[in-house]
C-alpha cells in the first residue's frame, strides 16, 4: 500500500503516514515497511532483508550475514496474534541486505556514510518510535520484540535483555540486590510485576519458561545463563527503544523455528500465548 498524504513524515525524502491498523507505510524505495497493527506490541526486523542497491557499496565494518527467514516468521507472529485476538502487533521491517545497511547498529556503522542508507536509516528507527507512539496511545504500555536469527550451534532461544552471560551467571540474590534490573530492557515492567527482577528474567512466568519445555530457551528455569556458551546479549536497537517500552531482543535459532513455514508457524502460535502469558503475569494490559 502506498504511503498515505499527511500525517506522521520521515525525511529525506518526505515519507508520510496515517498510521492505521491494517495498513502499511513505506520509505524511500519501499526499502523500509512499517506495517501498522492495533495491538500494543511492536516487532522490528532488522536483519531479514533482500533488497542490494546499485551502486551502493558493500559494507566492510562487522558482520554482514543475512538473518535467513526471520521477514517470514515475522508476518507468521502477526497471524498468530490475529488469530488468537483479531487484533495485530506493528511490525517494522527493514528490507535492505545487511550487506547495504546495518539497521541494528548506530547510524555510522551501520549506513558507512551512505546518504541513502543513512535516510533508510533514520526510517527504520523513526517508524520504531512512530509504532511505539501509537501502541503507548491506550494504556501507556506494551512489549518490543527485536527480531533476530542466529547461527550458533546450540539450537535454542537466546532472549537479550541487554545483560551479558557474566551477569547472568549471577545468583537470583544477587541478579535482585544489585543494580542489573534498571540496567535491563525489562526495567520499565518492573513496577507493574508481582515478580522480582530475576523470576521475571527467567522464572516460570519469564518469556523463556512459557516458552519452554517447547523451545529450549536461554535465559528460563532450566537455562537460566548460558555460561561460557555463544550468546547475543541484546543491541543498540534494544538499548534504544527499551527506554520507551520495555523489551527483548529475540534470537531464533534456525533448526525447528525459521526453517520451514510449517516450524514458522508452529512457532509463532507459541510465541503468541508465551506473550499472552508473559502480558497476563507482569500487567502489561493486552491479552491476544
Amino acid at each position: 500500500m502506498r504511503i498515505r498524504p499527511g500525517g506522521l513524515c520521515r525525511a529525506p525524502p518526505a515519507a508520510c503516514c496515517v498510521p492505521v491498523a491494517g495498513t502499511a507505510c513505506f520509505g524511500q524505495n519501499n526499502w523500509i515497511e512499517w506495517s501498522v497493527g492495533d495491538l500494543p506490541v511492536v516487532i522490528s526486523v532488522p536483519h531479514g532483508g533482500g533488497v542490494e542497491p546499485p551502486g551502493v557499496p558493500t559494507r566492510t565494518s562487522d558482520t554482514t550475514v543475512t538473518d535467513l527467514n526471520t521477514i517470514d516468521l515475522a508476518r507468521a507472529i502477526a497471524d498468530a496474534f490475529r488469530a488468537r485476538s483479531g487484533r495485530t502487533p506493528h511490525l517494522i521491517i527493514c528490507h535492505l541486505r545487511r550487506t547495504k545497511l546495518d539497521a541494528s547498529r548506530d547510524v555510522g556503522e551501520a549506513a558507512e556514510g551512505q546518504p541513502a542508507m543513512i535516510a533508510a536509516w533514520a526510517e527504520y528507527h523513526g517508524f520504531i518510535e512512530d509504532a511505539m507512539s501509537e501502541a503507548l496511545r491506550g494504556s501507556g504500555r506494551g512489549l518490543y520484540l527485536d527480531l533476530h536469527g542466529h547461527g550458533h550451534a546450540i539450537q535454542r532461544l537466546e532472549l537479550g535483555y541487554l545483560l551479558s552471560a557474566a551477569e547472568l551467571n549471577q545468583t537470583d540474590a544477587e541478579l535482585d540486590a544489585g543494580p542489573l534490573a534498571q540496567a535491563s530492557s525489562l526495567r520499565l515492567a518492573l513496577a507493574w510485576s508481582p515478580d522480582t527482577f530475576s523470576e521475571m528474567l527467567r522464572g516460570a512466568f519469564s518469556l523463556g519458561g512459557l516458552l519452554s519445555p517447547a523451545y529450549a530457551s536461554v535465559p528460563s528455569p532450566s537455562a537460566p545463563s548460558p555460561g561460557s556458551d555463544p550468546y547475543f546479549t541484546g543491541g543498540y536497537s534494544v538499548e534504544r527503544h527499551a527506554a520507551r517500552l520495555p523489551g527483548l531482543q529475540t534470537e531464533a535459532n534456525f533448526a525447528g523455528v525459521r526453517d520451514s513455514a510449517a516450524n514458522r508457524t508452529a512457532f509463532a502460535q507459541a510465541l503468541a500465548a508465551a506473550v499472552q502469558g508473559f502480558a497476563g503475569r507482569h500487567a502489561l494490559p493486552f491479552q491476544p
